[in-house]
């Protein structure tokens, strides 16, 4: 519960809205993870579909949509909550905006201490922004102010919070450990909005006023729908609901070639054509000299796949079985 620290003024949270904007905070993160996978696997304009299918989960979806959910279920007794719909679109933008940014600017150098904290600071006050701007629609046909001190901790925790997607987003890999982010960034993500409501005062007007707006609760449902809808289906293709491999086999292949020795195999020896590379010795029906494939070669292609059976074109020298293991 939430108490509005003003005069006679009391504020609570629905629970039903609450367990929805979490909701929306996980599945929100999650699809912004598996979809950050892919970024540093792609290039040109799969990087750039990639990176805004992660900024519109992340900001859309686990920031801007768990924010607004949250925002219906707050109540103020005896006065009429509505919404201003231009600013709260001007809060969309600015929570994907954001976050855009905060990832496209870790993407150029994932391991970089520097352009981390560079993101974070940057999409921490973007999210606080949002935050505040999305408050600033909020018509409450009295008086908003703000508790400074509560302020300047919601604002550190929106830094705290993007600093820590930014950094989970490029390091996990393996479907448990998505999970296991996806709450701490939902935690996180949820504690700097509900951390920013309880710095929220409010002063009833002078009388019974006419409040202008829209009526928040006609809007939620269109917001869950569009919301859930969009994340299921980014996660769909992000895990190869649309391709022929998904965020997590691709990020496997990926960190097995980047591991010493990996390659050695493949670098054997260097033939014509795109492939170009060659295997030295083949086990589990693979045949030595024949040139792997370009996809395999090249895990940042957006249409990677695992390597197909090479087929053997060559006669074997006579007395050889012709007999495949496999």
């Amino acid at each position: 519960m939430i108490v509005a620290q003003a005069v006679h003024q009391h504020a609570s949270q629905d629970l039903l809205f609450v367990v929805v904007s979490v909701g929306l905070a996980v599945v929100g993160s999650f699809a912004a993870l598996v979809s950050a996978i892919r970024i540093p696997l792609s290039q040109g304009a799969a990087r750039v579909r990639w990176t805004l299918a992660a900024a519109l989960s992340l900001g859309g979806g686990a920031i801007w949509s768990m924010h607004f959910i949250g925002m219906i279920g707050y109540r103020v007794d005896g006065l009429d909550l509505r919404y201003d719909l231009p600013r709260t679109g001007v809060s969309l933008l600015l929570a994907v905006a954001v976050s855009a940014l905060g990832l496209t600017l870790v993407a150029r150098r994932p391991r970089s201490i520097g352009w981390l904290a560079l993101s974070g600071v940057v999409s921490g006050l973007g999210i606080a922004a949002m935050h505040y701007t999305g408050m600033a629609a909020m018509h409450v046909g009295g008086t908003v102010t703000y508790r400074g001190g509560i302020v300047v901790l919601s604002i550190l925790i929106a830094v705290a919070a993007a600093l820590a997607a930014l950094w989970i987003a490029f390091r996990v890999r393996t479907g448990r450990h998505v999970v296991a982010a996806s709450l701490v960034m939902a935690a996180a993500v949820c504690g700097m909005h509900y951390t920013a409501m309880a710095a929220t005062q409010v002063q009833a007007g002078p009388g019974n006023e006419e409040v202008a707006g829209t009526d928040p609760i006609s809007l939620a449902p269109i917001v869950c729908v569009i919301a859930f809808s969009v994340l299921a289906v980014v996660i769909f293709a992000a895990l190869g609901g649309v391709t022929e491999s998904g965020s997590f086999s691709m990020a496997r292949e990926s960190s097995r070639h980047r591991r010493p020795g990996a390659g050695t195999a493949a670098m054997a020896g260097v033939a014509g054509g795109p492939a170009g590379r060659t295997v030295d010795g083949g086990g589990g029906g693979e045949a030595a000299g024949q040139p792997l494939p370009a996809a395999f070669v090249n895990p940042r292609s957006d249409q990677y796949r695992p390597a197909p059976p090479v087929p053997v074109w060559s006669r074997p020298p006579a007395g050889e079985s012709t007999t495949r293991s496999g």
